[in-house]
């Protein structure tokens, strides 16, 4: 059967938690502990912003557009490692960034989402969160008490139990709660042969949605079309058509070598939008990574600055997500000999590892402000229960073969060679 590697994570939407079925929810728990201090959701954030650099170095193509979310992919991935055990865990830890201690990292992420949420209630942008496991009605016993709780406890998750045979419902299931949780932007994130493809196991997702205005909106009398420049030389040839915003306004700004920073901030007080631009003629990129950033942010001063930006939008997925981790070091995770996610199902002919993770990202810029929303799904596959004894193998090298003395504790080739056709007998 053909795989894929899915954990289903969702992005750019925020949550709640329920257990369900297609037909209903239990009632959610309350959110647990107070949030954590500013210094350590800083350190958290920290943390997680080593993981999404790392990610973008291992994204960005040159000449090529990347917009992802990478809160969305630590959330869906955090939800996974929650039930991960041994290798698998450390690996996936590595990976990823999650130095704390396990219970601090996920009331980590719980103290965040809440944090979130907050934006949102305020009324001064959109901002949501929504978190989920659809998990194979077949198996549905088999979750662990313990995992439950700690998704909904710590991730607001809901819970469903759907027919994963009937694949093309529950992918049509899964993409309308995703749709939804992100107002109609991120669409078909699932496919019916990823559902085939989970032999009956569970897709985690992480939604998430932003819509915000400017602090100080551009004028759109003030708009022009204008040419981008893919190269240094600006001649015709290397300009492409752009719609420029133009504001004249204090901003906090820096100039850095090689780079300016601007942040253009948000009605909502939380949020803003930070901007490196490379200097044209700079030889080298800033080294993007948590310390650099802190530093940067610090030495920014507010001033009067003319301020030229695109209008934008753009749908976008960020594709081979297992390769990429695979090269960070997280391996076991998705194999299916190797993977041991033993906290999420009682362990058996229904264990656990991850087919793949899909990524699904929208961002649009105008005058007024932005809107952003994005999706992560990681599927996790049942893996394939033992097959009927094989047949004893018969070894008959009556036709060309090829041959070698290798030396067996370092594994060094001593001699190689093919066998194609006997010497003549005397």
């Amino acid at each position: 059967m053909k795989r894929y590697m899915i954990l289903l994570l969702v992005v750019l939407c925020f949550c709640f938690s329920c257990a369900c079925n297609k037909k209903g929810c239990d009632p959610k728990p309350e959110a647990g502990a107070e949030l954590s201090n500013p210094e350590e959701l800083s350190t958290f954030a920290d943390l997680n912003n080593d993981f999404a650099f790392r990610l973008y170095a291992k994204a960005d193509t040159k000449g090529k557009n990347l917009f992802f979310s990478p809160y969305s992919i630590s959330t869906a991935l955090s939800m996974a490692y929650g039930g991960a055990k041994g290798n698998t865990a450390t690996q996936m830890a590595k990976a990823l960034s999650f130095s704390l201690p396990e219970a601090e990292h996920h009331a980590a992420f719980r103290d965040l989402g809440n944090h979130l949420n907050q934006i949102g209630k305020r009324g001064k942008a959109e901002m949501s969160i929504a978190n989920g496991l659809f998990q194979a009605k077949l198996h549905e016993k088999l979750l662990l008490a313990d995992y439950r709780k700690l998704l909904q406890e710590s991730y607001g998750s809901d819970i469903y139990s759907l027919n994963f045979n009937d694949a093309k419902g529950t992918a049509k299931y899964i993409n309308d709660w995703v749709l939804d949780r992100t107002n109609q932007r991120i669409k078909d994130l699932v496919s019916e042969d990823h559902i085939q493809g989970s032999n009956n196991g569970m897709v985690l997702v992480n939604a998430i949605f932003f819509k915000g205005k400017w602090l100080e909106q551009f004028d759109p009398k003030a708009t022009r079309k204008d040419y981008f420049y893919v190269k240094p030389e600006r001649v015709p040839e290397n300009g492409k058509p752009v719609e420029l915003m133009f504001r004249q306004g204090e901003y906090a700004y820096g100039e850095f070598p090689g780079f300016q920073m601007l942040e253009l901030p948000y009605e909502e007080k939380d949020l803003s939008m930070l901007v490196i631009l490379p200097d044209e003629l700079s030889a080298t990129k800033p080294e993007l990574n948590p310390q650099n950033l802190n530093t940067w942010r610090s030495k920014l001063n507010t001033q009067e600055v003319k301020v030229y930006f695109p209008r934008f939008t753009f749908d976008l997925d960020l594709e081979n997500i297992p390769g990429m981790l695979k090269s960070m070091g997280m391996v076991d995770a998705f194999s299916d000999v190797s993977a041991d996610f033993t906290g999420i199902r009682q362990p058996g002919a229904a264990d656990l590892y991850i087919m793949d993770i899909l990524h699904k990202a929208f961002v649009e810029v105008k005058e007024e402000g932005t809107e952003a929303a994005a999706a992560t799904a990681v599927i996790m596959a049942t893996k394939a229960a033992p097959g009927p004894e094989p047949k004893i193998p018969v070894f008959r090298a009556d036709h060309p073969f090829i041959y070698m003395i290798i030396h067996k504790p370092s594994g060094a080739l001593l001699f190689l060679g093919k066998f194609a056709e006997p010497p003549i007998l005397k």
